[in-house]
């Protein structure tokens, strides 16, 4: 049990971690983060710890509890620099709209644990839609080795909160959906990124050649 705990603690660290160097770019001016995405993951994590305190389950709390400040630092440092994608569009505000079912839920329902802790999963779900779309549209906006560090570390919080609590989805909820989503904005990310670069690296040999083929496709004048 000591070394599964360990795995969930580690797990914590790792995804502290990453926070940290999101926000780090953020401050350099290289990020710009979805504000209703971050708001959404905040509130289902913070949902989900609560869930996960009505369950007993301490570990799976504290892991939920720790995104849900990384979460709200994000958000902070956001306003404070003024770096923020404000919601402009249905996505966003379907993020914010999942975020209020949330909330609303856990405080009329506090005894339908289950599903609110599915719209909790939902909600996350939603919120990462937008940062999809942000990170296919402009990739070189997102640090990918946030989204690494939040996937490897949910991972290992999964494991610890299992061994903990068992598999009830009050209890894997976070961790879960937090992995799989995670693993997928890095796989979109990288991806991105890369087939970017190279249809860029393309066009600048291409230009380049059309450069040194354009003087000798031009007919030289004959005086007459």
């Amino acid at each position: 049990m000591f070394w599964m705990n360990l795995l969930a603690w580690l797990g914590a660290g790792i995804s502290l971690w990453g926070t940290g160097r999101y926000m780090v770019e953020i401050a350099r001016g290289r990020t710009r983060p979805r504000l209703a995405s971050w708001i959404a993951w905040g509130t289902a994590n913070g949902v989900l710890m609560v869930i996960a305190l009505l369950h007993d389950n301490t570990m799976a709390a504290t892991f939920n509890g720790l995104a849900a400040f990384g979460n709200i630092s994000v958000l902070v440092l956001s306003g404070i620099k003024r770096a923020g994608d404000l919601p402009n569009n249905a996505t966003d505000w379907t993020c914010l709209a999942a975020a209020g079912l949330c909330l609303t839920g856990i405080v009329l329902f506090p005894q339908a644990m289950y599903a609110v802790a599915f719209l909790g999963m939902a909600a996350n779900v939603i919120a990462t839609w937008p940062t999809i779309r942000h990170a296919w549209l402009r990739p070189q906006e997102e640090a990918w080795q946030l989204f690494a560090a939040n996937a490897g570390a949910n991972a290992l919080g999964l494991v610890g909160v299992v061994a903990a609590g068992g598999m009830g989805i009050a209890n894997t909820a976070g961790p879960l959906i937090s992995m799989v989503g995670n693993a997928a904005l890095v796989t979109i990310t990288l991806g991105r990124g890369w087939l970017t670069k190279s249809v860029e690296t393309v066009e600048a040999e291409l230009h380049e050649l059309e450069e040194e083929l354009a003087p000798s496709s031009q007919v030289p004048e004959v005086n007459s």
